[in-house]
């Protein structure tokens, strides 16, 4: 195969819009299917592509991937001819057992539950959902774990439900969950309305409380901790993640909308539709790797003389342009502005 010689090994696909829930947080807007949503024959024919480009696992997402019920097919068809490994995040409501036991035949092999809340007032408090839900969330979580899938729940932690943090910890412990994941909030979707905002973004008087609760977190073993590029590097070192957005991963959208990743779902970052262009042509488009090689030194601000710029880059390129509508802006709301108690600059109005 011609182009470069780099290989996506992991994927995010948003298999569609579609959703049982409304999150006001929710950085897709997700509530119902779009109407020119990929076909399934589209998704057979682009899983063919991918299997040349090399990708090893495609994680499903949405909206909610269980509404789609040929998700199964597309796992199994994957599986199947490529040996692709799938991985499902799912809020977990549709996940019956019968529903589980499919999705285990079809070869999936993780799941990520998401719950934002360790109790069912704290959930329907950030998900607008029902307590009814919160118990089938939990039924769902142990039918998993019954069927062998390697498990993790997933929680947006914001201002609002930072408090809960610890508690979520908890309930993953006694649920016998290995990983922990916590999202940071990104004004994305319905998360750009400005209370929202309010709601859940960190400002300079309350990130004292976030840097405590993780420099606790992070010591956990049971279960790990992980954070997800929205609150950039972490104590007490500071570092980040190389970045390999448009490297080692891309993001698929159900319309067929490709982005380097899934931090880069802005319009200024979409790089084709496979409808008009195949997987390979857009795989080596120069716009894959914009991102991944933007070079530290066009970092303006306090960023630019941080002891740490050489380990944290500045942290996600993609989550600072969300918050600032700047790719050269300092992270917004790193927790290293702590040490020096040097002022933030105002949070941008949206």
């Amino acid at each position: 195969m011609n182009g470069r010689k780099e290989r996506p090994d992991v994927i995010g696909w948003g298999i569609t819009r579609n959703c049982n829930l409304s999150c006001p947080h929710c950085y897709s807007a997700s509530t119902r299917r779009l109407k020119d949503e990929l076909t399934t024959r589209e998704c057979l024919k682009l899983v063919d592509s991918m299997i040349d480009l090399g990708v090893q696992t495609i994680g499903w997402t949405g909206g909610e991937p269980l509404l789609r019920y040929d998700l199964e097919e597309i796992v199994f068809y994957a599986k199947s001819k490529g040996n692709i490994r799938s991985g499902v995040t799912t809020n977990g409501i549709p996940l019956t057992e019968r529903r589980a036991l499919s999705l285990r035949q079809a070869g999936v092999s993780f799941i990520q539950i998401s719950l934002d809340g360790s109790t069912p007032e704290r959930n329907a408090q950030m998900r607008n959902a029902t307590k009814e839900d919160f118990h089938r969330i939990i039924g769902a979580l142990r039918t998993c774990q019954k069927l062998g899938f390697k498990m993790s729940l997933a929680m947006m932690l914001g201002v609002e439900n930072l408090d809960d943090g610890p508690e979520f910890i908890r309930l993953a412990r006694r649920e016998g969950v290995p990983y922990v994941r916590f999202c940071g909030f990104v004004p994305l979707g319905r998360g750009r309305k400005t209370e929202i905002v309010r709601r859940l973004c960190f400002t300079q008087e309350t990130l004292p409380r976030l840097k405590s609760f993780f420099e606790k977190a992070l010591s956990n073993s049971n279960p790990i901790v992980m954070p997800d590029p929205g609150f950039g590097p972490l104590p007490t070192d500071y570092c980040f993640h190389p970045c390999v957005s448009g490297v080692k991963t891309f993001y698929l959208s159900s319309v067929g909308d490709v982005y380097p990743c899934t931090s880069l779902l802005d319009k200024k970052f979409l790089v084709g539709n496979v409808r008009e262009r195949t997987l390979q042509d857009l795989w080596n488009d120069p716009g894959m790797t914009s991102l991944s090689s933007f070079p530290k030194e066009k970092i303006t601000g306090y960023c630019s003389e941080c002891r740490y710029l050489e380990s944290c880059r500045g942290g996600c390129r993609g989550i600072t342009f969300a918050h600032t509508n700047d790719l050269h802006a300092s992270f917004p709301l790193c927790l290293s502005r702590l040490e020096s108690r040097r002022p933030f600059p105002a949070y941008p109005a949206t």
